[in-house]
């Protein structure tokens, strides 16, 4: 029987390949998600925002929220907040930095509403910053990119708007 030494080298190659090809693709860096709750527990005294939160600064991070609309009506500009821009009770807005990221998009696609959650993608920056136009923030999404949360969850599992209801 003949010896073929470059067959198997050429053998090793196919076989790489196609474990190559069926293998799963490295997963892209993930992004970091964050929670107005982490945004609250990072501030502290003088509205000093913990280094932790600080070591975010410049990192792609995702939030979900609703919008408050401050800005053109592009919303090229806007608030993400925690409640909705109806209120959390009765028509109140939140009043906190802590309660509100404001956002700076480019080329947003969706429908405003209320009462919808978003989700938020951006360039995270930390700690207190005065804009010129839109007045002093503790957290801001720059160059951020604005998707409906669909199937978001706002109520805790097993808490309902009725069950969280005194009689």
């Amino acid at each position: 029987m003949p010896h073929y030494p470059r067959l198997g080298v050429l053998l090793a190659w196919c076989a790489a390949g196609v474990l190559a090809a069926l293998s799963p693709p490295a997963a892209a860096a993930e992004i970091a998600r964050l929670t107005f709750a982490q945004l609250v527990d990072s501030i502290r005294a003088e509205s000093e925002v913990t280094q932790s939160m600080k070591s975010r600064n410049g990192q792609e991070v995702e939030i979900q929220g609703f919008i408050i609309p401050a800005g053109p009506p592009d919303l090229s500009f806007f608030m993400l907040s925690r409640v909705s821009a109806l209120g959390n009770y009765c028509c109140e807005v939140p009043v906190g930095q802590d309660e509100t990221v404001f956002v700076f998009a480019r080329d947003v696609k969706v429908r405003y509403d209320p009462l919808r959650i978003y989700r938020v993608h951006g360039v995270f920056e930390a700690g207190m910053r005065s804009d010129p136009a839109y007045g002093p923030s503790l957290f801001r999404l720059r160059q951020a990119r604005v998707e409906e949360a669909v199937g978001a969850i706002i109520f805790k599992v097993g808490e309902t708007p009725s069950s969280t209801a005194k009689p």
